[in-house]
């Protein structure tokens, strides 16, 4: 079965355009909740246009709800799905798992597609996000073709892959960079692309990937089961998402990859310093750097010059008319329409056929009336009349062709189902599960001093330096492991292994910072305590992770602590009251891009001599860069997060711990036991 093709639609024409291309489905949004907050997006009237527009030409409309809400929005967000659904729109791209579960509760059969924002990695990712109600995971960017082809083997939900456009370096729903440095919320939709920026390193774009391109590997990725090639561009213009849509179109159609002057074509419409497939084959160095330049504007600019489009003609899809005009009888007129591999038929009836006094309306007269079609989305494919020797006025032909078009739209567009109404208003969440606890995140165990083992009631450790100092932290019951924030289907023998050891060795607790991890600490026993890499906004979010028995959560650092002391939830809420928060887990080594000469993971032993790297940015300011498991690195602000001595009532204080020496943990951990001030440079949430 062939994959959809889905594109991009950030603007009505860039709609038009698509599916004059052949897209199979778009993707969209409205003014409000949608992760591309500076596209032109549509209005109420153009949402509702586009949708009937789409669905007369058989094609699915995903509208994207892919953004973190906050607890007020809710409400509003589910009252525009509701209005999307009565306009008949086919399903919902959602990020905020407290929305998903709200629309999954509010209208049952809805399709919810799981955004990469939810970081669903692997087939146990899938797994969890089916039990939500998801029917659809949008994969990593970052997934080689063998990891593909696991997830698709092994989901129990449809795969969507990207397969051509922008990369974001960090993973999809990890980055809090753009909102700690600039306060503009990449959670929210108002990413200011800090990646794209300079840093002060060997190549100074260190974190500026050029665009994906898997046009060659078309085939393969057909092989593997895909349900859905996603092209990335809201913020493109229609000249792009036609030519780079209608690319795909051939290709999934010949069964074929592209060829080297195709792909050139693509990267003439767009590319930063040319296309990368360096995930894909596992390939991941510095030559997927790049950055958009003069040149690239220059060779899109003659391309756009050249094509000069105003708008794209959607087709035409082929009508056979067949007309009867008896004598005292009314006229008939039956039409039946091709749509792909879909036929509609419709019959009409009109004015009453009159014997020819004189002259009687000639046959080639009718069928020339009744094949003008003019602005009407269908072609005369045939045009076949039966007639007696009648006059009927050309006025009622043309009255008879109009209706005859209009039954077939409807019957082309489709009913609309029908869903409960949403009265705007949720259940109300209940449960203040006050605490006075405290929980920390230590990097290194070298960090790990006798004074923090006293003062917090948890202490998590990433799972492999837990696992390289298990027998040091025997005795301690209140250290546990920190599930590693990603891992693909192939690496999960491996971090299941190192789990399952942590667990014989004594330890009980498991910071969670994301769904597979929960199904992994379920089945080995695990207390799961929710990470901020959960993105929990919200009251319905929080009500999720209770019903998963997660044991307490930390809240999202972009939601204030006034608002976080009145979310309600029925376990324990913490919040970050110091620390370097992580703001990018990359798939790529910066640090060896950045600081070594090897060029391939097998070679590089820098990450292994270097527990710390620093990345510096245009302003002085310098971020520690640490590695992950299997050579992912993790970006840590360039100054820690300080609010212990703010109140926090009901809360439990979370600590990250990063570079900090012994004895500055120590101190720490002092002014935190006496809620006093910081005494070096810091940033308020």
């Amino acid at each position: 079965m062939k994959p959809e093709l889905l594109s991009p639609a950030g603007s009505p024409a860039a709609l038009e355009a698509a599916i004059a291309a052949g897209a199979d489905a778009v993707y969209f949004g409205a003014q409000s909740f949608n992760a591309r907050r500076n596209a032109s997006n549509f209005t109420d009237e153009e949402l509702r246009r586009a949708v009937a527009l789409c669905r007369l030409y058989g094609v699915k409309t995903n509208i994207v709800l892919n953004t973190q809400l906050y607890g007020g929005e809710l409400s509003p967000a589910i009252s525009l799905a509701e209005q999307l659904l009565s306009y008949g729109a086919d399903a919902f791209i959602v990020a905020d798992i407290g929305l998903a579960k709200a629309l999954h509760r509010l209208f049952p059969g809805v399709p919810l597609h799981a955004s990469t924002q939810c970081t669903g990695q692997n087939a146990l990712s899938a797994r969890a996000l089916a039990e939500i109600g998801f029917e659809r995971m949008v994969a990593p960017r970052e997934l080689p073709l063998s990891d593909i082809q696991k997830l698709c083997k092994d989901s129990p939900i449809e795969t969507e892959i990207f397969i051509h456009g922008a990369l974001c370096v960090s993973h999809s729903g990890q980055c809090l960079m753009s909102a700690m440095i600039g306060g503009r919320s990449g959670n929210r939709g108002e990413c200011a692309q800090p990646c794209r920026l300079p840093y002060k390193t060997k190549n100074p774009y260190a974190l500026s990937l050029k665009d994906l391109c898997l046009a060659a590997y078309v085939p393969a990725l057909m092989d593997a089961g895909v349900a859905s090639f996603k092209i990335e561009g809201r913020m493109k213009t229609p000249d792009y998402v036609y030519g780079v849509v209608s690319a795909y179109r051939r290709l999934i159609d010949e069964h074929r990859g592209a060829t080297p002057e195709e792909i050139r074509r693509m990267a003439a419409l767009f590319s930063r310093s040319g296309f990368t497939d360096g995930y894909y084959h596992e390939n991941i160095s510095k030559h997927m750097l790049g950055i958009r330049t003069d040149a690239d504007k220059q060779t899109t600019a003659s391309v756009s010059d050249g094509n000069k489009s105003t708008g794209y003609a959607l087709p035409k899809m082929p009508l056979s008319l067949s007309a009867e005009f008896r004598e005292n009888e009314p006229a008939v007129l039956r039409g039946t329409v091709k749509r792909g591999e879909e036929t509609f038929s419709a019959e009409v009836k009109g004015e009453l056929c009159v014997s020819a006094q004189k002259t009687p309306t000639s046959k080639e007269r009718l069928a020339e009336n009744l094949g003008k079609l003019g602005a009407t989305p269908f072609a005369p494919a045939s045009v076949a009349v039966e007639a007696d020797e009648i006059n009927i006025p050309i006025s009622a032909v043309n009255a008879l062709r109009r209706s005859l078009c209009d039954r077939l739209q409807e019957k082309l567009i489709g009913e609309i189902s029908v869903y409960p109404s949403f009265d705007g208003r949720l259940p109300k969440r209940t449960g203040a599960v006050d605490t006075d606890g405290r929980s920390a995140y230590f990097s290194f165990y070298d960090s790990l001093t006798e004074k923090a083992l006293r003062y917090f009631n948890r202490i998590f450790l990433p799972l492999t330096e837990y696992a390289a100092h298990a027998e040091q932290l025997k005795a301690h019951r209140n250290v546990g492991i920190a599930f590693p924030p990603v891992a693909f289907d192939r690496e999960l023998p491996t971090v299941r292994a190192l789990a399952e050891e942590a667990y014989a060795n004594g330890a009980r607790i498991a910071l969670i910072p994301g769904f597979w991890q929960a199904e992994m600490a379920d089945e080995i026993g695990f207390e799961k305590h929710g990470d901020l890499r959960l993105n929990l906004y919200n009251s319905e979010s929080a009500a999720v992770y209770a019903e998963r028995g997660f044991a307490s959560v930390i809240v999202s650092p972009e939601v204030g602590v006034s608002v976080t002391k009145g979310l309600a939830a029925a376990l324990p809420k913490g919040y970050v009251v110091y620390g370097r928060l992580p703001l990018m887990t990359m798939e790529k080594c910066m640090i060896r891009d950045a600081f070594s000469d090897k060029d391939d993971r097998a070679s590089c032993r820098y990450c292994d001599t270097h527990k710390i790297s620093k990345l510096t940015d245009r302003t002085g300011a310098t971020f520690p860069v640490l590695r992950e498991f299997r050579h992912r690195n993790v970006i840590f602000n360039s100054v820690p997060t300080y609010m212990a001595d703010k109140p926090l009532a009901g809360l439990f204080a979370h600590a990250i711990f990063t570079d900090e020496s012994r004895a500055s943990v120590d101190d720490i951990i002092e002014r935190l036991k006496n809620r006093q001030p910081s005494k070096t440079k810091f940033r308020r949430l």
